[in-house]
């Protein structure tokens, strides 16, 4: 992308408890000009034309009505984890804004839980240790 400006992506924050993990990113500068909601709030005028994304990491930033009034040129909200029950997709689609997550991430590794745990408690190891 030498040459063109990198894409706006909103993001909550970086770091502490629910911010995205520190060490993603430099990953993320890479393809992304990453936009805080603190940034994003105190430049609002100068920022809600540019940003074209939001990254949810735990679930926030939150997305309601007036932060999608605010954002006329968002195409996307890219949420990390496995659900999408914390959107509102109605009303993501009315303002023609699309949605991804991260489905089966943890399919494999539930299920592997589930039948460790079927089995241990059949052979009754935990009674056993």
């Amino acid at each position: 992308m030498e040459g063109q400006e990198l894409p706006y992506v909103l993001i909550d924050c970086i770091g502490g408890k629910h911010g995205v993990y520190e060490d993603h990113v430099e990953f993320l500068e890479k393809h992304f000009h990453l936009i805080t909601m603190k940034e994003y709030l105190e430049n609002k005028k100068l920022l809600s034309e540019k940003i074209r994304a939001i990254y949810m990491w735990y679930q926030k930033p939150v997305i309601n009505e007036e932060l999608l009034q605010s954002l006329p040129n968002l195409k996307i909200v890219a949420s990390s984890g496995v659900g999408i029950d914390h959107l509102d997709l109605n009303l993501l689609s009315s303002y023609g804004v699309k949605v991804s997550n991260t489905p089966l991430v943890v399919s494999t590794d539930t299920a592997d839980l589930g039948v460790a745990l079927m089995l241990a408690s059949s052979r009754r190891l935990v009674e056993g240790n």
